[in-house]
């Protein structure tokens, strides 16, 4: 799904704080546009890992109509609080890379090198763009993995004022959320019950001015089960406007407590220390031999059954 330069959508697993010293364990399922990945995730007090992998090509259709879904290596990242370090491994090639965490903010010259640029705002005082966010808590109630649920339907609309060069958008978030905490000691907390308004901008394009409109209190829990929806108008090289609708979702599947192994947030031995890993699939595409044998094959498949 492409992204609006003025949404961002965690649509990753949200920043939770926790106060428990007791593991936990859980795996999330992402689907995007009918292509499914999953997470696992081990979270202690002061450290976590993901254990997750890359993929793309899922817009493109092979032959016989299936997605041609392209996977990288299997990664995992860990972050040790105690240690004031992040490490990314590559768990095909046996490699790793290590930074410090927190993040360092980049300097003048990283930022000249990796072409970022400052933004220029505009020059009228006035709004350009409004944002009103709904949210709803409807009552309901359901159990997931031993925790009662409750159910929130947050709307959100992005609406372009005189001198706005963004595009209409509507997105509506449909989740099942519990009281569980997730983040490690060196994150951040979050205020609950406060609303953040996050803002991002892309390529050289003026950055809006914003106006906010909010009702309904916010949800801090933590998603248990989500659905979002976005639709979005654009405008078409020809000047007409066209609406396109996007679905995301994401699911816990499984939800485990308790003490977890000190093995998980250290880096294996014989795995080597390098300066890059390669994170995503592989770029060779199959060319038209391998086309044609895959469906030579599947024609004597189906012969056979």
């Amino acid at each position: 799904m492409p992204m609006s330069p003025h949404w961002l959508l965690l649509l990753g697993v949200p920043l939770f704080h926790t106060s428990s010293l007791s593991g936990l364990k859980f795996s999330v399922r992402y689907t995007d546009e009918g292509i499914s990945s999953d997470q696992t995730l081990y979270v202690e007090q002061d450290r976590r890992r993901t254990e997750y992998r890359s993929s793309t090509g899922g817009e493109k259709l092979r032959w016989d109509g299936s997605r041609n879904v392209r996977f990288g290596p299997q990664l995992a990242s860990i972050v040790r609080c105690d240690l004031g370090q992040t490490f990314e491994l590559n768990l095909d090639t046996s490699e790793y890379v290590a930074a410090p965490y927190p993040p360092q903010p980049l300097s003048k010259a990283q930022a000249d090198a990796a072409g970022l640029k400052t933004p220029h705002f505009v020059a009228s005082d006035k709004p350009t763009l409004r944002i009103e966010s709904a949210t709803l808590h409807t009552g309901e109630r359901k159990d997931f993995f031993g925790h009662t649920a409750r159910h929130v339907i947050e709307t959100r609309r992005q609406i372009p004022l005189e001198g706005s060069k963004s595009n209409a958008q509507e997105m509506v978030r449909d989740g099942w959320y519990i009281d569980l905490d997730t983040s490690i000691s060196c994150e951040q907390k979050s205020l609950s019950g406060k609303r953040a308004h996050v803002f991002l901008a892309l390529g050289n394009a003026p950055i809006e001015r914003m106006e906010f409109v909010d009702k309904g209190e916010p949800e801090s829990g933590f998603a248990i089960e989500q659905k979002i929806t976005t639709k979005e108008t654009v405008t078409l090289l020809d000047g007409t406007k066209s609406e396109r609708t996007f679905v995301n979702q994401m699911c816990v599947t499984q939800l485990v407590e308790g003490p977890l192994h000190p093995a998980l947030f250290a880096i294996p031995t014989g795995f080597r220390q390098v300066e890059h890993i390669d994170r995503n699939p592989p770029a060779n595409l199959p060319n038209e031999w391998s086309g044609v044998w895959d469906r030579l094959k599947a024609s004597v498949a189906r012969l056979f059954r």
